[in-house]
């Protein structure tokens, strides 16, 4: 199968409606019999949980140019768009704002020009007429690399509005008009502290696509298909990078699992990078997915966990009261097998959690100290971390790069144990064998050896004549 059609889409800023487009244009694409493979750019978990809802089986993964290099988010795109009809690409903020200020970088625009994919803006057209032009023409010559090809109005009063925005675009600009999608407050997906509510906690109604489907009958697809048609080229064989990163041969595992690693994955812990499992299954690990908040113990002949991020605050009480399944993974680690966690599995392996109400819950108790939930934003963006020892996932003095986004803090209950990462000169995370945990968000991808490494220490740790770290 080859790729037919492709293209990113764009926003004038944030709110704007990037996911609510998104998912309406995934949705119209599925119906039309179209295999879609959607994609997001930057490091978000929450909208690909809902692309994943529209996808047909095809899981969305992150474009993110601060923490991937090029070369591998040019191969990613490559490798999930082979059994593909169409790629959509949700972009990040507004269309051209980076991770860096004053700067390009990590941006929408920086991901389509990578890629050479045309740009559909969206643009929120609630009171706002025939000022709409000024904008649209002000994206397109901002840079014009960016081949911006089309434009979708969101929030919509109706048709007479929708003429008017018609007319303020120039057929010389190169800008096609492809429709829009009608002010409906029942199709915006409810938000919380870190953003949208996720796709498992927050199951959409069989209203919510009904209403979804009927908003699509304003878009033109067969119009937008036509401007984003992929043209025919010669097919090239696949990359010595790519042999290096994903395995010796597209969707072909190197080796039969060798290892079993336990992913936490319900309601409380959802934030993964889908590449991630990729990138340990082909390292040879064979992923066994539980629920700390509906199973009582874990599952059995596990040799490492791995506990992503969520909204593990908002589970507080039935995770704390789930006491079989928090002796089961004290045991687990009492047997001296591997846990990583990141941002919410530290908040669960902490001793205890705070919420804003003050009300105090037990958790695991493998990491030591108090998680506080606060009511403003701890930390949030991009960071670059230095290793300060050497774990089961990297080693001494490696610079990895990491995104992390939380309102809680965790106060350790002693001091002298070594964190770590290095961050702008202070120490971040829990390191005591076999658990580490901390607040960053690592994309394997960023430095594909961790999940070898991942692997290849859960099987050193396996043999009886191995002492490690």
């Amino acid at each position: 199968m080859k790729l037919k059609y492709a293209f990113v889409v764009a926003g004038t800023h944030s709110g704007v409606g990037k996911t609510t487009a998104t998912l309406t244009l995934l949705a119209t694409l599925h119906e039309k019999a179209l295999l879609v493979q959607p994609f997001k750019v930057g490091p978000d978990y929450l909208d690909p949980g809902y692309h994943n809802l529209f996808s047909g089986g095809k899981k969305s993964r992150n474009l993110d140019s601060f923490l991937l290099n090029e070369d591998y988010i040019r191969e990613s795109f490559r490798r999930n768009t082979l059994r593909a009809d169409v790629a959509v690409i949700e972009g990040v903020m507004g269309m051209y704002d980076g991770s860096a200020p004053a700067s390009e970088r990590g941006s929408t625009a920086h991901i389509a020009k990578m890629l050479g994919l045309p740009v559909i803006l969206i643009v929120d057209a609630e009171r706002m007429a025939h000022s709409a032009g000024a904008v649209i023409l002000g994206f397109k010559q901002f840079d014009p690399e960016a081949n911006l090809r089309g434009v979708i109005f969101n929030r919509v009063g109706g048709p007479r509005h929708y003429e008017y925005l018609q007319k303020s675009i120039s057929p010389d600009w190169g800008v096609e008009i492809l429709g829009f999608i009608p002010q409906d407050k029942e199709i915006e997906i409810p938000e919380r502290h870190l953003g949208l509510c996720s796709a498992l906690e927050n199951p959409l109604s069989h209203s919510f696509f009904d209403r979804l489907r009927k908003a699509s009958e304003h878009i033109e697809i067969d119009r937008l298909l036509n401007v984003v048609r992929v043209e025919p080229e010669q097919e090239l064989p696949f990359s010595v990078l790519q042999e290096e990163i994903f395995g010796e041969r597209p969707h072909e595992s190197r080796d039969k699992a060798k290892v079993r690693i336990g992913v936490a994955y319900d309601e409380a812990f959802s934030f993964y990078y889908e590449d991630n499992f990729d990138l340990l299954r082909e390292a040879g690990a064979e992923l066994v997915f539980f629920s700390p908040l509906y199973r009582d113990v874990l599952p059995p002949d596990l040799d490492a966990l791995y506990f992503g991020g969520g909204f593990p605050e908002m589970f507080a009480p039935k995770l704390s009261r789930n006491l079989s399944m928090i002796e089961s993974i004290q045991k687990f680690a009492k047997d001296k097998h591997f846990i990583y966690a990141e941002c919410g599995g530290l908040i669960y392996l902490a001793e205890q959690f705070k919420d804003l109400e003050g009300q105090v819950y037990p958790m695991a108790g493998l990491v030591p100290g108090q998680v506080e939930m606060t009511s403003c934003l701890q930390s949030f963006g991009y960071k670059e971390i230095r290793t300060k020892t050497d774990t089961f996932l990297f080693a001494k003095n490696e610079l990895l790069r990491s995104h992390e986004f939380h309102y809680s803090q965790w106060t350790p209950s002693y001091n002298g144990f070594e964190g770590p990462y290095e961050i702008e000169d202070r120490e971040d995370g829990f390191w005591s064998y076999p658990v580490l945990a901390s607040y960053q968000h690592l994309h394997f991808g960023t430095y594909p050896s961790m999940a070898e490494r991942f692997v290849d220490s859960i099987l050193e740790a396996k043999s009886p004549e191995k002492v490690f770290f």
